[in-house]
């Protein structure tokens, strides 16, 4: 795939992704903590294209609820969002300016997805070690995620890794 085709495709996902983002941190409240999957819900017939963003959503709090319980983590979020609209204006301006401009957001995309893991393994492995509570990220992993998750959910939040990095390299080359 040419390299200008990988960035449009990039930039539209993102884009949509972004979209999201936002949609869910403004319907923050409606996230909720539950034992049955969303692909059980689906099965059972209870999703619909109206409920499922939000959902969607509350099925990856299985495995980071912080999107509840801690709300510093949609900064991550929200700033994705920005770099999506920022990206696609880069793009439409494609040239020898902007293609700087392009490896800048990647860059920043690549670290904003490095701080968010760093910060999720900080929270599950060193959070609230000091004052001896429960540490309720953790606890909340146990209680509602299923092994499955962990692998199948970070590797889906790990393409916003991936991706702007392979992208990154393509534009260094």
């Amino acid at each position: 795939m040419k390299l200008q085709n990988s960035l449009w495709l990039w930039a539209i996902l993102n884009m949509l992704a972004g979209i999201w983002e936002v949609y869910a941190y403004k319907n923050r409240d409606q996230l909720k903590l539950e034992k049955i999957t969303l692909w059980e819900k689906m099965a059972k017939g209870q999703i619909t294209i109206g409920n499922f963003w939000m959902e969607g959503w509350s099925e990856y709090c299985k495995v980071d609820s912080r999107y509840i319980i801690k709300q510093y983590v949609w900064a991550f979020e929200l700033l994705n969002a920005v770099i999506a609209v920022l990206f696609i204006c880069a793009l439409c301006l494609y040239n020898s300016k902007s293609y700087g401009t392009l490896k800048i957001l990647l860059g920043v995309s690549i670290v904003n997805c490095v701080l968010y893991f760093i910060t999720l393994i900080w929270e599950v492995y060193l959070g609230d070690t000091d004052t001896g509570k429960e540490n309720i990220i953790k606890e909340n992993m146990k209680k509602y995620a299923r092994d499955w998750m962990f692998i199948v959910y970070y590797l889906i939040s790990g393409i916003w890794l991936i991706v702007p990095l392979l992208l990154y390299m393509q534009l260094s080359l």
